[in-house]
């Protein structure tokens, strides 16, 4: 597969991030095949993160979740690439927490959030960004945003 989805999440948008994120996508080679920006409600956020939902074991995540984006805006983006391009993506992005990641990496550059900071102050981790991980992941999230 030579696609991936990525949304650029509300803490990014509010900061006015957009292009200079998807600049390091697009210097780095890879092409814009959709792009919209989607006013997020329960039912989207919730059919996205399901599975870490089911997973992750913090009380009153999934409440954090919706708090940070429902009624709010996010960009969301099929790109396209070289073979590889998922995993290139999710390298240009960074680890989940920001506070982990390289300063070369888009979270690294434009975040220093961190589990512990976002605990304290009963949220998500603010990490600018959603890469899908896998080809089932990008029929998926595609599928469900852009639909």
């Amino acid at each position: 597969m030579n696609k991936t989805f990525i949304m650029l999440k509300p803490d990014a948008m509010k900061r006015g991030l957009e292009q200079e994120i998807i600049k390091h996508f697009t210097d780095d080679g890879m092409t814009i095949e959709k792009s919209n920006h989607v006013l997020v409600n329960e039912e989207l956020i919730l059919n996205h993160y399901k599975e870490v939902i089911e997973k992750v074991t913090i009380v009153g995540f999934k409440e954090r979740l919706l708090r940070e984006f429902v009624g709010e805006t996010v960009a969301i983006y099929v790109l396209s690439g070289s073979e590889g391009i998922i995993e290139r993506v999710r390298e240009l992005v960074g680890p989940t927490e920001p506070i982990q990641a390289s300063s070369h990496t888009i979270r690294g550059k434009y975040s220093d959030d961190s589990y512990v900071k976002s605990s304290q102050e009963d949220r998500p981790v603010r990490n600018l960004i959603h890469a899908s991980d896998s080809p089932e992941s990008v029929i998926k999230e595609t599928s469900l945003w852009f639909d």
